[in-house]
């Protein structure tokens, strides 16, 4: 899923409006990772059908299904989940709900067995997922449950009709993403009927060898991106006066909220730009702009802020906010920008 990036921007902007108190506004800037949900468990079949060979890759489904278990613990971020792994056919807890932790679920999932019988190992899914329900009903918030399964059901009940009474036990709050290991019609039946359930993920394993496709599953069923907002500061009352760049006094407090929030994200960078009317030559009014915007970053660095986060530049004449032609805008224009570069 490709998600835009926000771009960031801090800006004061200096203008006469006789106004003293700065206005706080906010804007995206950037994007965040964030839990789609808020628990998970890895529910595994392990019936002696899963010893059988995966035609698409030549290898038994077992074996197939534990190499996607550790390859998808690689890509999941620590968002502080609760997660829990799970076997079924027959039923085992592998580990209880816990914080997700990437290495304490890697070395759970490589305890997974792959050799076992074929003959005598049944597949009771629907009772394997009543004992899901036990774990189901200890966590929180939004869940997810991954199965990994080739669907064939062969003994204890109906498993589509067990997983439709949970959906009506949990509502939405459950999702049954699945990934399928079937070679055989009636079990990939099975497995899209479950995952149809509430409009969940479905794949299969062939799919999950594509590395591109494993992250967008991850992504799909574990995490969404949403933009950070910052604050926006605009500084109503800086202004510079006809041939000048020192920074007057009843500006300085507008100055300190800039400073509030520059210290309130330690993470970003700054230009200052500095900016002039049109009055005088070219030139001149080029090295005064860079005084002015060496001006601000002089009184930003004595508050506190670290010069390697701030960078200045003058426009001179060039770039006018308002009509030189008159007194007030050229008021306006003798001003000076901010603008956040990360």
């Amino acid at each position: 899923m490709m998600r835009n990036r926000w771009i960031k921007q801090l800006i004061i902007f200096a203008a006469v409006v006789g106004l003293l108190v700065p206005a706080l506004a906010q804007a995206a800037d950037n994007v965040v990772m964030y839990p789609k949900i808020s628990s998970f468990v890895l529910f595994l079949d392990q019936s002696g059908s899963m010893q059988k060979t995966y035609k698409p890759l030549g290898k038994s489904k077992i074996v197939v299904a534990k190499d996607i278990l550790l390859r998808m613990n690689k890509e999941i971020p620590e968002l502080n989940y609760m997660g829990s792994v799970q076997l079924f056919a027959p039923d085992e807890v592998l580990l209880d709900p816990t914080v997700y932790n990437r290495e304490t679920f890697q070395s759970v999932l490589e305890k997974i067995p792959t050799k076992f019988p074929i003959f005598g190992r049944y597949t009771p899914m629907a009772p394997g997922m009543q004992k899901l329900d036990e774990t189901i009903q200890r966590l929180s918030g939004d869940i997810a449950v991954i199965m990994l399964s080739d669907g064939e059901a062969n003994r204890g009940g109906d498993p589509v009709a067990e997983a439709t009474a949970m959906k009506e036990k949990y509502g939405n709050r459950l999702c049954f993403h699945v990934i399928s290991l079937a070679t055989k019609a009636e079990g990939e039946k099975v497995l899209q009927q479950i995952a149809q359930l509430n409009n969940c993920v479905y794949v299969t394993a062939a799919d999950m060898q594509n590395p591109e496709l494993l992250k967008n599953f991850v992504k799909d069923v574990f995490y969404a991106f949403k933009p950070v907002q910052r604050e926006v500061i605009i500084l109503r009352g800086i202004n510079f006066d006809f041939n000048k760049y020192d920074i007057k006094p009843e500006a300085q407090a507008i100055l300190d909220s800039g400073v509030e929030i520059l210290k309130k994200h330690p993470d970003i960078k700054i230009v200052i730009e500095g900016h002039t009317d049109s009055i005088g030559s070219e030139a001149y009014n080029q090295k005064l702009s860079e005084k002015r915007a060496k001006a601000v970053y002089d009184y930003f660095v004595k508050k506190g802020i670290s010069p390697d986060r701030m960078k200045t530049v003058g426009y001179g004449e060039t770039r006018p906010k308002a009509d030189n032609s008159t007194e007030e805008g050229r008021a306006i224009n003798r001003r000076v920008e901010i603008k956040v570069v990360k």
